[in-house]
């Protein structure tokens, strides 16, 4: 899916339409996106910029960071975003960032990626640290077995091996 910049110099273009999984390129060993990406957005030319608006839905399924048992997450959000081209701003040697730079999406030629938009807007809707549940166990650091299926007998608490001989005269220490 491609916005033609050109294109808006008529006036705002409205696309709507769904985004395959595998054009968004994602690893599916981290994200996977689950459903097709349906994506409705408008877009419309403000002086030198291009302003983007819109919705955009799927289900995503996620290695939880506990027990990295995956976990499905629906993304529903909404988004308002500028843009301007990249041939105003060199990308050559040292660039300093202003603070409306950070704001702000840069494209190259006469297209905006779809693609490259329903990514991001992925990206940001999910959680940073996503879980299965709220009381998940994790994996056993020592023998690495899912706590939330079976526990295991390694000993609770493990000690860094550096800090052995620490530990060791600590317990000499009478207070």
């Amino acid at each position: 899916m491609r916005i033609d910049v050109r294109e808006l110099e008529l006036g705002p273009l409205a696309v709507k339409g769904e985004i395959s999984k595998s054009e968004l390129g994602f690893d599916s060993r981290e994200i996977e996106v689950l459903k097709e990406v349906q994506i409705d957005l408008t877009a419309e030319r403000q002086a030198l910029e291009v302003r983007i608006r819109g919705r955009l839905t799927t289900e995503v399924g996620l290695p939880c960071s506990r027990c990295l048992e995956p976990v499905q997450f629906s993304v529903a959000t909404e988004f308002d975003q500028f843009y301007e081209s990249n041939a105003e701003h060199p990308l050559h040697g040292e660039i300093a960032l202003h603070e409306r730079d950070t704001e702000i999406g840069f494209y190259s030629g006469d297209f905006i990626e779809g693609n490259d938009i329903a990514r991001e807007q992925i990206l940001l809707s999910l959680p940073m640290k996503p879980i299965c549940r709220e009381d998940c166990k994790g994996l056993c650091p020592h023998c690495g077995k899912n706590r939330n299926l079976k526990d295991c007998n390694c000993e609770s608490v493990l000690v860094d091996p550096r800090l052995v001989q620490l530990l060791k005269l600590k317990n000499r220490m009478t207070f």
